[in-house]
């Protein structure tokens, strides 16, 4: 649906870059200027098109049935032993930063 909708977006956007040469190769109204027309005729066209494909599609759904998922033992107990090997990891962990170094910095003499 997200994408359906951006094709719209899509199609203006180019429209307003290529306007200019749209007006020139593909305006049904060129002939006609006091009609203001400026390339919207072939816009509508673009737009009409796009909607007339999509509703040609069939309708998505999504209707898959993914059931319950239930670990089995196996699984379950190595997501225990990773768990535990995780939290051993953690206690081993040493903090090696230290404020003290920020405060030694040498300062240039002074005169």
């Amino acid at each position: 649906m997200v994408l359906n909708s951006m094709v719209y977006s899509l199609i203006k956007v180019d429209f307003t870059i290529n306007r200019k040469y749209i007006i020139e190769n593909f305006c049904i109204n060129k002939d006609k200027p006091e009609l203001k027309c400026d390339g919207k005729c072939f816009l509508a066209e673009k737009i009409k098109a796009e909607k007339e494909r999509q509703e040609s599609l069939p309708a998505f759904t999504f209707n898959k049935d993914f059931g319950i998922f239930v670990p089995s033992e196996s699984i379950s107990n190595s997501i225990e032993l990773t768990f535990e090997a995780f939290l051993t990891h953690q206690e081993t962990y040493h903090n090696e930063f230290s404020q003290t170094a920020i405060f030694s910095i040498d300062h240039p003499p002074q005169s």
